[in-house]
């Protein structure tokens, strides 16, 4: 009903411009006056209708993040734009997910059914979160306040949307470019801008009083303006490149003072943050607001007034200088309101789970313990209960049976809970782990590299990142694959004693019996298993102690009913 309103209004809208312009063509033909009098109450009706159409707009897209709360957004999404920002502040971190790590465990997929975000510094700094983990028990908790708010409390979450609403989202925006990056612009055009501006109204007056020849002066004129419209041409392509990202920080100026003023005293600090970065960038707001309208004009007279003025360079040259002087009030407020954003979708996030836990961390480095635990990403996942003391385990099962799976939702689970406060499973214990992965490296033939070289070279990564500040959690899908068994039995073997030494709680999933046979005494064993009937082979997904006794590689040839003649030699050398 409210989509049929507005579109009513919309065409009320048009009906205003064309008796508006009615009005103008009988004024300009007849010059009768008592015909502008009717463009006040035209006038009038005119901005009501955008006012309430754009209240309704904004209600209608609120109605529409209440029914969506709690709902996987499925869109379209631009890893490559939305981590842009995690790539000018991963610098400043510690640690971070490195992208081996972050394939090997879908993350992507993960961020996809966390991100219900409104904007897009909201949709980036989610991405920055989840991407690095933290070591800091007090900040997760800050962090849960926050979210637990929003999760709980339906005035305040909608009382933020409503301001996160009028941000939006943008495709083409890269504030991150604009606030870390150095811009891509010639500053000495401003000063010749500047100046060019003026010159095209003062020079042919000049040239008219000083050789009183009116044709000299046309002449002057006619040059200045192709001078000023070569300018135009020459810079246009920049500021465009630039004025959508200035507009868009301007919706962000403007909603981060309102957000500042809403009554939700859990965001106090980041109230004071706003509060202390806003004074000194106002001025941004204006200046942002005019370049974003200038481009948007889209009438060929008014563009060629711009042209030929140079309004539009000399406006972008100005907010281009502010907000060079206070780039780093700017990143505190894009960095503040995507962290609110993000806390909003965590929230929503966590009432479409039907079971999760807050994680509980301890002192004891090597420490893991995890209840019912399941991969976010599964709708009908099997929980598992899985412990670990000073020690890592050794995972053996058939093909299929779910050891890979495994590790995933240890892996993914180990981040949430350094990252987002929230785990799927209904208890977590454990200490601080940098989480790193070999699940999936592959052949590069671009380079040379062959499957076993890019194994080596996760691995050693691995190794490498041992330090004495933090614990590694290191998950790996068979050591070493790529080359034939006895070295991969051999150099697997000295790997994970190395492991062991060094602090390293690794959970390796393996087909080498040999090897959890050998590490039996230094590594806790377990196993997944099928059962065969005459459907075929049935996987229960649950977790057992001990080793795997069994194998289905050629239980699965049979099932997919290879000749009988290969079977039979198969069997016959087994």
């Amino acid at each position: 009903m409210k989509k049929i309103f507005i579109n009513y209004l919309s065409n009320i809208f048009l009906l205003v411009i064309g008796f508006s312009g009615i009005i103008i063509v009988n004024f300009a033909t007849h010059g009768r006056y008592k015909y502008l009098f009717l463009l006040i109450p035209l006038v009038c009706i005119l901005a009501a209708v955008l006012y309430v159409r754009q209240i309704l707009i904004l209600k209608e897209t609120l109605n529409e993040f209440t029914r969506r709360w709690g709902k996987r957004v499925d869109r379209k999404r631009n890893f490559h734009n939305i981590r842009h920002a995690f790539d000018y502040i991963k610098s400043q971190k510690d640690f971070y997910l490195d992208d081996q790590t972050w394939s090997d465990l879908t993350m992507d997929e993960v961020f996809s059914i966390v991100d219900r975000t409104l904007t897009s510094p909201g949709e980036e700094i989610l991405y920055s979160i989840l991407k690095t983990p933290i070591f800091d028990e007090e900040i997760l908790k800050n962090r849960d306040k926050i979210i637990s708010v929003f999760e709980k409390n339906i005035e305040s979450r909608e009382s933020l949307a409503l301001e996160l609403i009028k941000i939006n989202k943008k495709d083409k925006v890269d504030i991150p470019s604009l606030l870390w990056k150095d811009i891509d612009m010639d500053l000495r055009w401003k000063p010749i801008c500047k100046v060019l501006s003026i010159i095209p109204y003062i020079v042919p007056v000049i040239i008219l009083l000083a050789f009183k020849d009116i044709r000299v002066m046309i002449a002057t004129y006619i040059v200045l303006i192709i001078i000023n419209i070569l300018i135009h041409i020459k810079l246009n392509n920049k500021i465009y490149m630039y004025s959508s990202s200035i507009g868009y920080l301007n919706n962000l100026i403007c909603a981060s003072n309102k957000i500042s003023k809403l009554d939700i005293k859990e965001l106090r600090d980041y109230k004071e943050i706003l509060n202390q970065c806003l004074k000194p960038v106002k001025s941004i707001s204006k200046k942002a607001y005019q370049v974003n309208r200038i481009e948007g004009t889209g009438n060929a007279f008014t563009e060629l007034f711009y042209m030929i003025s140079l309004i539009k360079e000399n406006e972008f040259f100005s907010c281009i200088k502010v907000i060079n002087n206070h780039k780093k009030d700017l990143k505190k407020i894009y960095i503040s309101i995507g962290e609110l954003d993000a806390f909003l979708s965590i929230a929503s996030y966590r009432c479409s789970l039907n079971n999760y836990c807050n994680p509980q961390f301890t002192s004891r480095s090597k420490y893991f313990s995890a209840e019912d635990i399941i991969h976010p990403l599964l709708e009908k996942a099997v929980p598992n209960s899985i412990s670990m003391d000073s020690k890592g385990i050794i995972l053996t099962g058939s093909n299929m049976s779910g050891k890979s799976t495994f590790l995933r939702t240890i892996g993914v689970n180990t981040v949430l809970a350094q990252s987002i406060y929230t785990v799927t499973a209904s208890s977590y214990h454990s200490g601080f782990f940098k989480v790193m992965t070999s699940i999936s490296p592959e052949d590069n033939i671009m380079i040379g590299k062959s499957y076993y070289f890019r194994e080596a070279e996760a691995i050693l990564r691995i190794i490498r990142e041992k330090r004495d500040n933090y614990n590694i959690l290191c998950v790996i899908d068979e050591v070493f694959r790529g080359t034939n068994p006895i070295e991969r039995v051999n150099a697997s073997i000295e790997i994970l004693n190395y492991f062991q030494r060094n602090d390293i709680l690794a959970i390796v999933a393996t087909h080498d019996m040999e090897l959890a046979e050998e590490l039996k005494d230094k590594y806790g064993l377990y196993y997944f298993i099928e059962n065969i009937n005459e459907q075929g082979m049935i996987f229960d997904y649950k977790l057992r102690n001990g080793i795997c006794k069994s194998r289905n590689a050629v239980k699965l040839l049979k099932i997919l009913h290879y000749p009988k003649e290969i079977i039979g030699k198969i069997d016959g050398n087994v």
